[in-house]
């Protein structure tokens, strides 16, 4: 279970800094494509919290322990910061699609894993959760190209 516990805190991890890296693109968005995506990323802030607390108290529920705060957060998401410069819209959401991308694949090992311990329940959270990032990769994409 050590195995699965670590990759659901490292989904916690990468899931707390995307969220950061929402705001960040949200207040720094610039140009052609604001009005549009500046609302959206309202949304894709709403739906990142969600997603935190819902991973932290699963590990709570399968007697694990969420890591609680940022230094640790940072030191173990793959997703690093982004600066606080003004960016167009496409670029903040180029940010984002990376981002999102981490975060599908940490949701696909964290499934495989879950199965394997026979964790049906983390399972299932992992693969609602991946559905809806699924399908802000396709948003995202759709805007992008």
């Amino acid at each position: 279970m050590n195995n699965l516990y670590e990759a659901i805190n490292q989904f916690l991890a990468d899931q707390t800094v995307a969220a950061m890296k929402i705001h960040n693109v949200h207040w720094f968005m610039v140009g052609e494509g604001f009005f549009p995506m500046h609302g959206l990323m309202d949304d894709f802030y709403d739906d990142a919290q969600e997603r935190i607390d819902e991973v932290a108290e699963r590990l709570l529920m399968i007697g694990a322990k969420p890591i609680g705060n940022l230094a640790e957060m940072l030191e173990v998401s793959s997703i690093k910061e982004l600066d606080d410069e003004y960016k167009t819209a496409k670029a903040g959401m180029e940010h984002l699609l990376v981002d999102f991308d981490i975060l599908a694949n940490q949701a696909r090992y964290t499934i495989k894993l879950a199965e394997e311990e026979s964790d049906y329940g983390t399972a299932d959270l992992f693969t609602s959760m991946l559905r809806d990032i699924e399908k802000t990769i396709w948003t995202l994409k759709a805007y992008i190209h």
